[in-house]
């Protein structure tokens, strides 16, 4: 914390918040002041336990096959609590949610809605069935992308769009958003599930597929559990490889950077895995992947465990393509799905600074990261409003065409580096138009259009430097500049949109249109009022202020 200037421009009812008694003042003045100490004493430690208990908890069911057996009591138990919530006469008045303790998600804020809520019980944390035949996976909704890909990488396979953060749910991304380095050719996870089983709001199970219902099935996505409460999901999974192939290519201008990414994304036969870390305006990197065998000695001679704790962090690795030139290396395959968990993509060199040190690496980096829920337990109200107005983790999907232009804008309004870029596309699903538009037009002979997901994450350069840096007027110019281009902002993230706003950069006549049909009014919050920032950060009346 000592590295980040007092002075930022803050609204005053939001800096004006105090804790409500002394000893709650005491603790968050601690809790702020040796931020560091908290991290490394208190977080990392408990973070371990967390991860500990999370594989001896796997591992148990992996073996004994008993968490399947007892899914449909599980989901019978959360259709007896909306009946009953129906019958308790409380449709308008407290709305439903899932009883998961708000700290525990991936998001960045704390969800200060579920505070008014009825919590629904949903005790739903076990992958049901692998289908070697269709090549799906049924789950419940809260294994973790540790647990699935524990679970399917020993049989020879992942997720169709498998996640790279391990403590993200399969729920949190159904019902959200998700975009990985294959999305140029799958899209979004949403792309690839199968089926979802949903309790509705009256308490009926509903198995939804493209087939039976498509219009519900398009409305699922980016509904953020506000339709229904997902207890289950089919997704498609692809054969995988022990090692994958990395080929790291570095560009030395935007110019060169742009057309190469283009033409890898959107070739006839483009590359398996694709993505991009940008370090600076001009200088990025792309690392195209493959999969493969360790077959020949000379295979052998290139492997290379990036995720080992004792190694750099993996964006510093693949920074030296920049100063070394291009090279390659085989990965083995769980150390390349979770390659930035370590360091958190590249958050942690601004919670731990020494993270990377040697010394560090060897004496404590088999600790892992610090895990985001304990993190957000552990932040104070003062943290938190730093994080906010101090800090950036901001993800902006936009067509492909925009690529130069985009960089360029994420320079102005934040200087943050580096970036994270992956091409995504975007599929035309004709009259059922889901959360995210048609586009506007498709690549020849297909039914997508290429557009890409840039990520910043990181604390701005101005912030850095002790000067004034306005976050609200900054993260406004970056929503309106995507919603101007018809993309989109991830809603994990801070936003910072009025309303109406919001219902404009993402298509909500479909999602409408469902609410009613399947009596949501009343039951479950709109998804804007689940994603905007907590109470006391930001009024709706604040934004309208700033054009």
């Amino acid at each position: 914390r000592s590295s980040l200037p007092n002075r930022l421009i803050m609204p005053q009812e939001v800096a004006a918040a105090k804790p409500s008694s002394t000893l709650t003042k005491k603790l968050f003045e601690i809790f702020t002041e040796y931020r560091g100490v908290v991290m490394v004493g208190i977080v990392l430690p408990l973070s371990f336990a967390m991860e500990l208990a999370g594989e001896l908890r796997d591992w148990f069911f992996r073996t004994f096959q008993v968490a399947p057996q007892l899914h449909d009591k599980r989901v019978a138990e959360v259709q007896r609590q909306v009946k009953a919530w129906n019958a308790s006469g409380q449709r308008g008045k407290k709305l439903m949610c899932t009883d998961r303790s708000p700290w525990l998600s991936m998001s960045v804020r704390t969800a200060s809605f579920k505070a008014d809520c009825n919590r629904i019980k949903c005790q739903l944390c076990d992958i049901l069935e692998l289908n070697e035949e269709k090549m799906t996976i049924r789950s419940e909704p809260m294994v973790n992308m540790r647990g699935m890909t524990q679970f399917l990488g020993p049989k020879g396979y992942q997720l169709a769009v498998q996640i790279e953060m391990e403590d993200i749910t399969l729920g949190g991304v159904v019902m959200g958003c998700a975009i990985e380095t294959n999305s140029h050719i799958f899209g979004s996870i949403h792309e690839t599930i199968v089926a979802y089983d949903i309790v509705s709001a009256d308490g009926e199970l509903l198995r939804v597929t493209k087939e039976n219902n498509p219009e519900l099935f398009h409305a699922l996505p980016w509904s953020h559990g506000t339709l229904g409460f997902l207890v289950a999901v089919e997704l498609k999974v692809i054969p995988i490889k022990p090692y994958m192939h990395v080929t790291y290519i570095p560009c030395h201008t935007k110019a060169d950077f742009c057309q190469k990414m283009q033409a890898y994304a959107t070739a006839d036969k483009p590359p398996s895995f694709l993505e991009a870390t940008i370090y600076s305006k001009e200088t990025s990197v792309i690392m195209i992947a493959e999969p493969t065998d360790a077959d020949t000695a000379e295979k052998k001679q290139m492997i290379h465990g990036v995720n080992y704790f004792w190694k750099p962090w993996y964006y510093l690795h693949v920074e030296t393509a920049l100063s070394k030139g291009g090279f390659a290396e085989l990965i083995p395959i769980r150390h390349y799905q979770h390659r930035f968990t370590r360091s958190v993509f590249w958050e942690l060199r601004d919670m731990i600074p020494f993270g990377n040190d040697v010394w560090y690496r060897y004496l404590l980096g088999w600790l892992g990261a610090p895990k985001v829920s304990l993190m957000k337990l552990t932040m104070t109200p003062q943290i938190r409003r730093e994080v906010i107005y101090k800090h950036v983790v901001q993800d902006m999907i936009v067509p492909m065409d925009n690529m130069s232009e985009a960089i360029d804008k994420f320079h102005e309004w934040f200087n943050i580096y580096p970036l994270l870029f992956f091409p995504v596309a975007v599929f035309d699903h004709g009259k059922h138009e889901g959360f995210i538009r048609n586009p506007p037009k498709c690549l020849p002979g297909k039914n997508y259009q290429m557009y890409f997901n840039l990520g910043a994450y990181g604390v701005p350069q101005l912030v850095r430097e002790k000067q004034e840096w306005d976050a609200i007027r900054n993260l406004r110019a970056m929503e309106h500049y995507a919603r101007d281009k018809g993309g989109y902002q991830l809603v994990y993230t801070d936003l910072f949109h009025t309303r109406d706003e919001f219902r404009s950069m993402f298509n909500h006549d479909l999602y409408d249109r469902m609410r009613a049909k399947y009596n949501a009014l009343g039951a479950f919050p709109e998804v804007f009022d689940k994603v905007k920032p907590e109470k006391g950060l930001i009024s709706e009346e604040m934004l309208k202020k700033i054009k």
